[in-house]
């Protein structure tokens, strides 16, 4: 080895390597300080291998390297770990053909091995077998202190990354979970959360599937698009992680059977690597989030699914809260319809019921008031049709009020209700349909709330039955079944396809279907309904006693 001497090319490539500052990027800096050794020495090529304190594993390699240099270093670097090392490092030397030698020296930092480099140089045995001289221990000492400057270099520089990328993710956290804590707007929120995840994972994309459990799919809302994507829930590696609720690391995913790129031909994406992680709301499964594409060709880590697990559970919470969110809205827009359309009911009955009538009575009373001096012989007999016309028009506001709002369901409960309200059809339906109620003497009783929608969904059946069924009879059965109460409303009208009127919005809402459904389910109960065209109707409720 020839004896050391340092031009000013040299010098400055040595001070680089000794101040290795000015790298953002680990891979950055051990690339350089590679390249500047292999010129520093000089040596016909490197590689490098580094063992970061987070477990991460960088092997890097500069020049023209044959087949002998390479398994040789491959041999090298089985055993190659980050452990703790007592011992000071040295320089290991294997032969190679024409001449040449492989020299190996440990990365060092703080006292631990955290990893090897390899140079192959041009070198002859003489010298060593000769013993070493001074200028070649004086090199050999000057180049094991670059390595070590290296190795702790890159140490300080990995920690730095992981402090930032740790800084990051925690500012994302507190971020997201600000943003997801005040927005429950559906639409927004899954937007917000697809384009803030991405740049601290550093992926191109954030993809989100809701499961919609009733048809058994995934379903893709597009960014800006009014269209959905769906996919079954089984498929894909998105399928697989609903199905088995564990995340999964695909950093190939033409490697992997599971992968379908049915969605990502619709929306003309080409997706390399996949990380994906359940979305839970407690134990329930409502979706997946995954992540598409490390940038820079990087791999996916332990860390990323940690982060996006962590986010995930956030993001279900938060998804969960605006579906609810949203649920109510729909709810109280209904119940602002529905209190629409029973003030235009009310206003129509009055008006063709108890308003005509009490200007009925208003013209009969002028008209007496005539005869009173023209014919007051007659007198008498029209006093007789206007008494009529009052009490007639008195039990009509009564029966409206006693529909409105039945006061003998909070003192005599539903039994003695449903008797008063077949009475007052009885004696002034006028329609030609006869109501009857068929029940026992007594019947368990249930809380008020329970009891009035009770009666809502009777009268909604009722009414249904006398506007459309064209049934002579409509019978009310009311009778207790092992833990249950049974109400049901039969007809032996002319029926209707039942499937075909709930897949229709319209004809659905005319009926009262959606009304009695409602609030069935808000008092826990079962609403069934049953009809067969040519022979009639069966609304069935099923109210839990217990």
């Amino acid at each position: 080895m020839s004896p050391l001497t340092l031009d000013s090319r040299q010098l400055e490539t040595l001070s680089q390597l000794l101040v290795a500052g000015g790298y953002y990027d680990v891979t950055e800096l051990l690339q350089a300080s590679l390249e500047r050794l292999v010129a520093f020495w000089p040596a016909q090529a490197g590689m490098l291998i580094y063992h970061t304190p987070h477990g991460e594993i960088i092997r890097l390699e500069h020049g023209p390297l044959d087949h002998e240099a390479r398994t040789l270093i491959e041999q090298a670097r089985t055993d190659s770990a980050r452990r703790a090392s007592g011992n000071e490092p040295t320089i290991g030397y294997y032969s190679l053909e024409d001449g040449r030698e492989l020299l190996e020296l440990p990365l060092q930092s703080s006292g631990q091995g955290v990893g090897l480099l390899h140079l192959v140089v041009t070198e002859t045995n003489l010298e060593k077998q000769a013993g070493l001289p001074t200028n070649l221990k004086a090199e050999e000492d000057l180049l094991i202190l670059l390595v070590r400057a290296i190795g702790g270099e890159a140490d300080k520089l990995a920690m730095l990354r992981r402090a930032e990328r740790d800084l990051r993710e925690l500012h994302l956290l507190y971020e997201i979970g600000q943003s997801l804590s005040m927005n429950l707007d559906l639409s927004s929120l899954l937007n917000d959360i697809k384009q803030r995840v991405p740049q601290v994972v550093g992926a191109e994309r954030c993809s989100i599937f809701i499961l919609d459990e009733e048809r058994n799919e995934l379903v893709l809302e597009i960014l800006n698009q009014t269209q959905e994507l769906r996919m079954p829930a089984d498929k894909g590696i998105a399928g697989w992680v609903a199905s088995h609720g564990i995340g999964q690391i695909v950093n190939d995913v033409r490697q992997d059977p599971r992968w379908y790129d049915g969605i990502g031909r619709e929306v003309d994406f080409v997706t390399r690597s996949i990380l994906c992680v359940p979305m839970r709301v407690k134990d329930r499964m409502i979706g997946v989030m995954q992540l598409l594409n490390k940038r820079n060709g990087a791999l996916f880590t332990d860390q990323d699914m940690q982060l996006l697990t962590t986010l995930a559970s956030q993001a279900g919470i938060a998804i969960e809260n605006a579906r609810l969110y949203q649920s109510l809205k729909q709810e109280r827009d209904r119940l602002l319809t529905k209190e629409e359309e029973v003030r235009h009911a009310i206003a129509r009955d009055l008006h063709d019921g108890p308003t005509q009538s009490i200007a009925a009575i208003a013209m009969n009373i002028e008209f007496i008031k005539r005869l009173l001096t023209a014919m007051p012989e007659r007198v008498s007999a029209e006093l007789d049709i206007l008494s009529e016309l009052v009490n007639k028009t008195s039990y009509d506001i009564r029966t409206l009020l006693f529909e409105l709002r039945p006061l003998g369901l909070e003192t005599q409960g539903l039994l003695v209700t449903l008797q008063q309200y077949v009475a007052r059809w009885r004696d002034f339906s006028g329609s030609g349909i006869q109501l009857r109620l068929e029940a026992p003497a007594t019947i368990p009783s249930l809380s008020h709330e329970t009891e009035a929608a009770t009666f809502m969904i009777v009268q909604e059946a009722v009414n249904n039955a006398r506007k459309y069924a064209e049934s002579p009879e409509i019978t009310i059965y009311l009778y207790a079944e092992e833990d249950h109460l049974i109400v049901s409303v039969r007809d032996r009208g002319q029926g209707f396809d039942v499937a075909r009127i709930e897949t229709s919005r319209t004809v659905r809402n005319n009926l009262g279907l959606l009304n009695m459904k409602e609030r069935a389910r808000l008092i826990g109960a079962d609403l069934r309904i049953r009809s067969e065209i040519g022979v009639g109707t069966t609304v069935e409720l099923r109210l839990p006693l217990a």
